[in-house]
C-alpha cells in the first residue's frame, strides 16, 4: 500500500499522499463516517430512544430490516432509491415488510454444499470424455 500511495509523490505530481484523492492514504487516515447520510442523533431523539445502541437493538432485539436492507421506507421512496442506483440496483428486489418496503439483495448461496456439479469433477484413473 505504501508503494502505491507514494507513486505520485515519487513522480513529483504531489508532495504528500494526502494531496492525491485517488490513493488509499486519506481513506486510511480519515475513514468515511459509517451511516453518514442519516442524522442518527436526531432520529434516535424523534423515536424516543435514550441512545443509539437502544435504537439499534430496540426493545425486542435487532430488527433485520435495518441491517439487511439497502433502504427502508415507503414504496415510492424505495422505488426512487432503486432508480437512483441505476445499474447498481441489478438483482436487488423491493420487498413488502408489513407497513414498510425494503430494497434488498436476494441471498444466493454459492453452490450447494455436498453436491458438486458432475461437470466439475475428475475421477482419477479415467479418461476425460470429450
Amino acid at each position: 500500500m505504501t508503494y502505491i500511495d507514494l507513486n505520485m509523490v515519487r513522480a513529483g505530481v504531489i508532495t504528500h499522499p494526502q494531496q492525491w484523492e485517488f490513493c488509499g492514504y486519506n481513506e486510511i487516515q480519515m475513514p468515511r463516517k459509517r451511516k453518514g447520510i442519516i442524522d442518527f442523533d436526531r432520529l434516535v431523539d424523534l423515536l424516543g430512544f435514550e441512545n443509539y445502541d437502544d435504537f439499534e437493538t430496540g426493545s425486542s432485539g435487532k430488527e433485520n430490516k435495518w441491517t439487511q436492507s439497502i433502504a427502508v421506507g415507503s414504496k415510492t421512496f424505495i422505488e426512487e432509491v432503486k432508480e437512483s442506483l441505476g445499474f447498481r440496483a441489478k438483482d436487488r428486489k423491493i420487498v413488502c415488510a408489513g407497513d414498510t418496503f425494503e430494497l434488498r439483495e436476494v441471498p444466493a448461496p454459492y453452490g450447494k454444499a455436498g453436491q458438486p456439479d458432475s461437470g466439475n469433477t475428475f475421477l482419477w484413473g479415467q479418461q476425460p470424455s470429450s
